[in-house]
């Protein structure tokens, strides 16, 4: 008896849509013959009929919308009707690239005064794979409207759980492209998460640069920069040394060497010394050739620094460069002596230890005979 039931179901739902098609028909044939801006009116009149069936030849009557203006209006019927499948693949289906980022903007800007526009592109989301969805990037910046901007901080807060996600990184750029630097606070808070979740930690802070790029031949504005460091700074204290350690080198490169050098206490905690700033080891190379022997000496010395440079090096070559020379009565080589420095404060003596055995293995495997030389320690202002 339920197979009889279901059956009888299954026959009147098909008996119902053939009917309803047929009632259909005249304005299907309609919409497909038209062309133009008569395209919009006849679609209009096909949905009003019946939604699913408008929505099953979407493909057909976007094949005769001549402009993108049309199509925009066939799409704006379609997702007010609820029936978003065929417009999300839609731009798929337009072969030029200009053309596929010219409608979706357009959908976009109908965000304004429509909620459904922001609930169709936060559905594509999650209804459409990443390529799909990537491809609606333009809508994504160009819907002004309080829903979508709220979906759009709260996408970014909260980063997905992997190291690069298409769909979220899409969101993402779209949200650097709209609010600029104004949206660092919450690209920051996005990265402390992802810090901690094994999310795309990386990826935001290349958005966060992002958010201050100035147009090609200016400068970054200066309060542009403050707010950069200041929201670096801020995701720099919230994560692990190592973690900090990546926003210290992208300040230092972007010559935010100051900010960079603030970082410094952050990063190596352990490292500051009990009267401020930090320890560092160096060794200057004095090469000579010493009766037909290759000679180097090994300059040795530690480095205190107050804490106020992220990158040392420039600063300790003139210091180490001008030590007492040891083999001044051999023939100097030509050139300024090879300057080395730890990579980050020392921990102890073990540290400038290391770095002496490095250079000296080095030095030694080019035939010279080393010897080391230890130096007072280099202060630097």
């Amino acid at each position: 008896m339920k197979t009889v039931l279901v059956l009888a179901v299954l026959a009147a739902v098909t008996t119902s849509t053939a009917a309803q098609a047929a009632t259909c028909k005249s304005q299907l044939s309609r919409a497909e013959r038209a062309k133009g801006s008569a395209v919009v009116s006849a679609y209009a009149s096909l949905m009003k009929c019946d939604a699913d069936i408008a929505a099953q030849n979407f493909e057909k009557v976007m094949q005769n919308a001549g402009d993108a203006e049309t199509l925009v209006g066939i799409s704006m019927i379609a997702i007010e009707a609820d029936q978003w499948n065929p417009v999300w693949t839609m731009i798929g289906k337009i072969s030029d690239y200009n053309a596929q980022d010219h409608v979706a903007w357009l959908i976009g800007e109908k965000c304004a005064g429509n909620d459904k526009v922001a609930s169709f592109l936060q559905g594509a989301y999650f209804g459409l794979r990443d390529i799909e969805f990537a491809r609606w990037d333009d809508a994504l910046v160009s819907c002004e409207a309080e829903s979508f901007d709220t979906w759009m901080v709260g996408k970014i807060e909260e980063p997905p759980e992997k190291l690069f996600d298409e769909k979220w990184n899409a969101v993402a750029t779209a949200f650097v492209q709209k609010r600029g630097a104004e949206g660092l606070p919450h690209l920051a808070t996005g990265a402390i998460k992802a810090a901690a979740t094994g999310g795309p930690y990386e990826t935001i802070l290349d958005h966060m640069n992002s958010t201050v790029e100035p147009e090609l031949g200016d400068a970054i504005a200066d309060d542009d920069q403050a707010a950069l460091e200041s929201a670096l700074s801020t995701v720099a204290k919230g994560v692990t040394s190592d973690q900090a350690r990546s926003v210290a080198d992208r300040l230092a490169n972007s010559g935010s060497e100051s900010a960079a050098a603030a970082l410094l206490s952050t990063i190596y905690p352990d490292r500051v010394q009990s009267g401020g700033g930090f320890h560092y080891g160096a060794v200057a190379v004095e090469l000579a050739e010493c009766k037909g022997t290759p000679s180097a000496t090994l300059h040795v010395a530690t480095v205190q620094d107050p804490g106020t440079r992220y990158l040392v090096q420039t600063a300790i070559d003139g210091p180490m460069r001008g030590m007492k020379p040891k083999l001044a009565k051999c023939k100097a080589a030509d050139g300024d002596w090879p300057v080395y420095v730890t990579e980050a404060p020392m921990t102890g003596k073990s540290d400038l230890d290391a770095l002496v055995k490095t250079v000296s293995e080095q030095w030694s495997s080019k035939g010279y005979t080393v010897k080391r030389k230890d130096e007072k320690a280099v202060v630097l202002p």
